[in-house]
């Protein structure tokens, strides 16, 4: 028996139209930090590097998410992350010292998060390329001819749920989201690389990475497992972040001197 209605031609196209909004708006972004990089940093190789190590954060979190499940992946998020920045800014990006470079790092960083997340549905480029392909292919109706009611019915909910997710305010949103994502990564990494660019050994390093998985944690979860109440939290994070940079801004300055 099929619970749910199928949406209207008119709500597929208009969900249809949404998605492709977002992801054009969601490329741009990614394309314009690489320019970003290329230009006002002069540094595409931070850029690519800072890809790198949201790559090798994610290899450990797919570990993480296979073992342990959803939860604990969504708490491990933000360490993960701040570690494998730490990483590559330790040894394969030690010429990233100065601030435009590292903005070019955490863009790098950010553009792959955005990229590559596909924990949240509508949340990244990718997802949205798989929206897109599911309304294509419920509005064409090839894919119930031969199908049993369950199967009708369970693509009758998906294509419900991408219509209520669809819509050009949660696109803005979707971009908007990105875009500020793109700041709190530069952030985070000046942060990080302050903590790095101090040394100490493993010990100090992990300490000073403290703050920015502190500043990270919560959008990490709420991302993850709220979405919907991402966007404020976001916002509160990106502020903390700017604030404890301009703090210790004088500091990285004279231990970068003292290299």
């Amino acid at each position: 028996m099929i619970t749910v209605d199928l949406p209207s031609n008119e709500a597929l196209e208009a969900a249809s139209s949404a998605f492709t909004f977002a992801l054009v708006g969601i490329g741009l972004l990614i394309v314009g930090s690489a320019v970003a990089a290329a230009t006002w940093a002069r540094s595409l190789n931070s850029w690519a590097l800072g890809g790198v190590s949201f790559v090798l954060s994610q290899t450990a979190q797919v570990v993480t998410l296979f073992l342990f499940g959803p939860l604990i992946a969504a708490f491990t998020s933000a360490p993960l992350q701040e570690a494998s920045r730490a990483i590559i800014l330790s040894t394969a990006a030690r010429g990233v010292r100065d601030t435009r470079p590292s903005t070019a790092f955490g863009f790098g960083h950010g553009s792959i998060d955005l990229f590559m997340s596909s924990l949240i549905l509508t949340s990244s480029y990718i997802p949205a390329l798989t929206a897109l392909w599911v309304l294509s292919v419920v509005r064409d109706g090839k894919i119930f001819i031969g199908s049993d009611t369950e199967s009708i019915d369970s693509w009758h909910t998906i294509a419900a749920y991408l219509v209520s997710q669809g819509t050009i305010t949660t696109a803005v949103a979707l971009i908007v989201q990105g875009a500020l994502m793109f700041g709190l990564h530069a952030l985070l990494t000046l942060i990080v690389l302050r903590a790095v660019v101090r040394g100490g050994g493993v010990r100090a390093v992990g300490l000073g990475l403290l703050l920015p998985i502190a500043i990270h944690m919560p959008v990490a979860v709420v991302r993850t497992l709220f979405p919907a109440a991402t966007l404020p939290v976001l916002l509160g994070a990106l502020l903390v972040a700017l604030l404890a940079y301009r703090r210790g801004r004088g500091s990285m300055a004279e231990a970068a001197a003292g290299q």
